[in-house]
This record gives structure tokens, C-alpha cells and sequence, in this order.
């Protein structure tokens, strides 16, 4: 199972702004035949703004993508314009949503993690799922329970 989480997932989490999101960090670094794509846009964005609440937060951010195999920061600069382009005219009409959404097809994500109102009620697509994080922690029970079995 291939994610890419938005910058909500990582900044609710790690400043324990919304209970899933904890849980969802949590448990990710653990899941087996899960991966997680970091696109250099939400990097950013994440350690932006999660140095605004305290600069602790940047720490363990840090800590989590580059201290589990599990994480991998990918560049977004070669993300092809046209498949941003493509992304706003499918409901992301911001340029930075835009690059998440056409980022998590560029890499063949089969699920797409996220808070954001835009993506889970007005991005249409069929390359990957829109989930939030309670989907995310549901989908990933259902998988350990069926693979434990």
C-alpha cells in the first residue's frame, strides 16, 4: 500500500491537533507492506508551519520521515505542469493542492491522506482514493486483521 499524506496529516498529528491524526503517525513507522511518499512540497509546508508552533514539532517531524524505511522524500520539481494543470480543472483550483493531488498520481499513490475539505469533497479523480485520516486507520486495521488471519 502506497500513501502520500497533505501537510494537515503531519501538522495535526505531531501537534496533536486532531486524535486520528495522532493515531495515524503513530502506527505508520509499523504497518508491514506499507510505504509512505513525502513530497518535497508538503516538507515544506509541514516543517513551515509546524515551526510557527514550536520548533520541537520540526524535530520530531524530522524524526519520523527520515528515521523509518517506511517514509521517503521524493522531489516534486519534475512533476510534469500539465498533470498540475489537469488536477486544478478535477477540483483543486490552488496551485499547492493541485501539486499534492497530480504528485500522489505522478507516484502511483493508491491513497491520498488528508484533512482538507478540497481534496476529500471536490478533487474527482480515479488514479488514487481520497481518504482521511479515521479512513486511513480503518483501512489499515482491516489489512493487519486480514493478513494476521
Amino acid at each position: 500500500m502506497l500513501l502520500v499524506l497533505d501537510a494537515n496529516e503531519y501538522i495535526f498529528g505531531l501537534s496533536e491537533l486532531k486524535d486520528t491524526s495522532v493515531k495515524l503517525l503513530d502506527v505508520l513507522p509499523f504497518v508491514e507492506g506499507l510505504k509512505v511518499i513525502v513530497p518535497s512540497t508538503v516538507l515544506d509546508e509541514a516543517t513551515r508551519n509546524l515551526s510557527y508552533i514550536h520548533s520541537i514539532l520540526v524535530t520530531k517531524f524530522n524524526d519520523l520521515i527520515y528515521g523509518y524505511e517506511k517514509f521517503s522524500v521524493v522531489s516534486d520539481e519534475r512533476l510534469p505542469q500539465s498533470l498540475v494543470e489537469e488536477y486544478q480543472r478535477l477540483g483543486l483550483p490552488s496551485e499547492a493542492d493541485a501539486r499534492i493531488g497530480a504528485f500522489a498520481e505522478w507516484v502511483k499513490a493508491d491513497f491520498l491522506v488528508s484533512e482538507n475539505q478540497h481534496f476529500l469533497k471536490d478533487l474527482k479523480t480515479t488514479a488514487y482514493q481520497v481518504i482521511d485520516a479515521a479512513e486511513a486507520l480503518e483501512r489499515i486495521e482491516a489489512s493487519s486483521l486480514r493478513d494476521a488471519g
